[in-house]
């Protein structure tokens, strides 16, 4: 009774807060009622700290509900605030040297510390300087910003803090179920057990190229891969890294993976692909795997998928195709035709965090036959037994299906997303995203006679060049040092954050878009500051002439 007596209090006082006064005698007349609520609220303080004193509370709850429920209620209110907020502050801003020694010379915390002083430090010390993929001009590398539904799925996920591993419970039914619309979304046949919801496309790559390589090497769980044939996986030059470190990880080693070159849109040369297949396995290679790009991170460039799946299967291999940000381009009407191909693949991998705004950590690997999944990954031991019946059924447990048997309930987030916003809605968002990229584009046009951009634009990446006229435009090496010098003086300023690419072994700003708070107007301001910033840059150049 206390508990509902206290917030109810708490409730009155709040409103009373927002009340308006029209003169002293009104706003004498809200003095006394406040000083009576707060008197009540004291009184009510009291004998809850009496109560709780008397407990003997061995666990890690806390000793006060009462105090440690506003505390909460405020950190809420806090970080909905940064979001609210966001466009407000700084994108990115260094950290302090006395942060930073702060944090460093922490000591290991022996003895505990009110819950209050921690939320206190974490806002003082922690979020201002934070990466600030948040905010609507944060473009650098391909990160999603998270909404509202995303911090209230975490916050209900932490509090029921479920193993998504396996057993009975509704944290595997909408994993389940989510599984079963990306299935449908992408065309794949319906399966129970075709995927699985992972960290990110890193590790949905590794679960990925591990099936395929036991579909190769059927004992490879149990011999591993000694005196296995020489597996070879294709790709483009343009490859994701993380197809490289998966291969490293499953012992192929990296020069298992031969890079085809590509044409001016930046995709892989099919005749070049066939000529190299041909040419390995006259040499007693066996050529494994096709790795199709849907959205390359350097260019957002597209493979073409339906010719690379043909290849696949005249040459009995496996074809996976690294979609992670760039396969959702599915859900856009106008774009969608960009991933063609993709229902022909045997695996794909992509991610949650990026263009479906999910909070991170929240990627997806996708199995055409989910028996594979199973056949790879499953072990049984007699803690982990399944039943019939009870906790410990619906099978098969994910962690059967991947490598981890701890395993946050990520799929919650992924649920909320979806069924908060909509898929028409989450598509038009990253319609947006493209044409906000040619607007870029136009901004920059304007500047043709010192920036030069590369092209194609096909999806959400610009790359573009500054080449000032004082400078001499041979020294390759002078010219990136200017563009990323340039792009640290916009970070710094806090106004945007962009990153920086190799193309053709030169510097290229880049911005990524993914955001589903930009507007144009932020492209202005991002321009507007660019250029502010190149001629300040350059003027300082020309007096340390003199």
């Amino acid at each position: 009774m206390q508990h509902s007596d206290m917030y109810g209090l708490i409730s009155q006082a709040s409103r009373k807060l927002y009340e308006s006064v029209s003169n002293v005698e009104s706003l004498n007349q809200w003095k006394i009622q406040m000083i009576d609520l707060i008197d009540q609220i004291s009184q009510l303080k009291l004998a809850s700290s009496l109560i709780n004193n008397t407990t003997n509370n061995t666990s890690l709850d806390p000793t006060d509900w009462l105090s440690a429920r506003n505390i909460a209620h405020e950190t809420l209110d806090l970080s909905i605030e940064l979001i609210q907020s966001r466009r407000d502050h700084a994108v990115w801003q260094p950290i302090p040297v006395e942060v930073r020694a702060t944090i460093d010379d922490e000591s290991f915390p022996e003895q505990g510390q009110p819950l209050s002083a921690i939320c206190h430090d974490t806002f003082k010390y922690i979020v201002p300087y934070s990466r600030g993929n948040t905010h609507p001009r944060f473009w650098g590398w391909a990160m999603g910003e998270s909404t509202l539904g995303g911090i209230l799925a975490d916050m209900i996920s932490s509090s029921i803090n479920i193993n998504a591993g396996g057993c009975t419970h509704t944290g595997v039914l909408v994993e389940r179920k989510i599984i079963q619309w990306m299935r449908e979304l992408f065309g794949f046949p319906k399966s129970e057990n075709g995927g699985l919801i992972v960290s990110g496309t890193s590790v949905a790559t590794i679960i990925c190229m591990a099936t395929a390589r036991r579909q190769f090497l059927t004992n490879v769980r149990q011999d591993g891969i000694v005196n296995g044939p020489h597996l070879i996986v294709y790709t483009s030059t343009e490859v994701h890294i993380c197809i490289v470190k998966a291969l490293e990880l499953l012992g192929f080693g990296s020069k298992a993976v031969h890079k085809i070159s590509v044409d001016d849109n930046f995709c892989m040369k099919i005749d070049e692909l066939k000529k190299t297949i041909e040419i390995d396995r006259q040499n007693g290679l066996t050529p494994f795997c096709i790795v199709g790009n849907a959205g390359t991170v350097n260019m957002g460039a597209f493979d073409n998928l339906v010719e690379l799946s043909l290849i696949a299967r005249t040459e009995k291999m496996w074809f996976h195709v690294d979609g992670a940000f760039g396969s959702l381009v599915i859900l856009d009407p106008q774009r969608h035709y960009l991933v063609q191909g993709v229902e022909f693949a045997d695996s794909l991998a992509f991610d949650f965090h990026k263009w479906l705004h999910c909070p991170y950590d929240a990627g997806c690997a996708l199995i055409r036959d989910g028996t594979h999944l199973q056949s790879t990954f499953s072990v049984h031991q007699s803690y982990l037994a399944n039943a019939e019946r009870g906790c410990a059924g619906d099978t098969p447990w994910f962690c059967d299906l991947g490598i981890e048997l701890s395993r946050s309930f990520r799929a919650l987030k992924v649920w909320f997303i979806l069924k908060e916003h909509g898929t028409r809605k989450l598509g038009q968002k990253i319609a947006d995203n493209c044409e906000q990229a040619q607007y870029l584009v136009s901004l920059l046009e304007k500047y043709q006679h010192f920036i030069y951009i590369i092209r194609p634009v096909p999806l959400n990446i610009v790359n573009f060049r500054l080449l000032p006229e004082e400078l001499d435009k041979s020294n390759h090496k002078l010219i990136d040092q200017f563009n990323n010098d340039l792009i640290a003086d916009i970070q710094i300023s806090g106004i945007a954050v962009a990153s920086t690419t190799r193309i053709y072994d030169r510097l290229y700003i880049r911005v990524c878009i993914i955001s589903h708070r930009s507007t144009l107007q932020d492209f202005d301001i991002f321009v507007d500051n660019l250029l502010s910033l190149y001629h300040i840059r350059i003027q300082n150049m020309n007096q340390s002439k003199y």
